[in-house]
């Protein structure tokens, strides 16, 4: 019978069946929904909001601009936003890549009035662009 398992944080271990867990290893009721998940004591919790951005996919700037434009935000317009930035203009027209957790991207989310939360939305869906 498959025993599940959790380390002091709460943070899922795995199943075990007939194989001794890693020593600390705490036996809880059932396996999460997801691996990522985090035992609360009696519950699955979803993980923190941060530790789901932080494994989100970086994105190409073309992906990034397309995102934008889907929600009628030009280049033109980041550029505007920027201009008093300049270390955040360099960022917007040189990186290679962006990090969701990027300080650029959640301040670029402040300057167009974006929610963390529709960033999100933004991001899963202009991974797959």
């Amino acid at each position: 019978m498959t025993k599940f398992y959790v380390d002091e944080a709460g943070n899922y271990i795995g199943g075990f069946d007939g194989v001794t867990p890693p020593a600390g290893s705490i036996q809880v009721p059932t396996a999460p929904a997801r691996a990522d998940c985090i035992w609360s004591g009696s519950t699955w919790a979803p993980p923190p909001a941060e530790a789901l951005r932080a494994g989100m996919p970086g994105l190409t700037p073309r992906q990034l601009r397309l995102a934008l434009l889907s929600i009628n935000i030009a280049e033109a317009d980041v550029d505007f936003k920027l201009m008093s930035d300049p270390a955040g203009m360099i960022e917007w027209k040189y990186a290679t890549y962006f990090k969701r957790t990027h300080p650029l991207v959640e301040g670029l989310g402040a300057l167009f009035a974006i929610t963390a939360e529709q960033i999100d939305s933004l991001w899963a869906w202009a991974a797959a662009l």
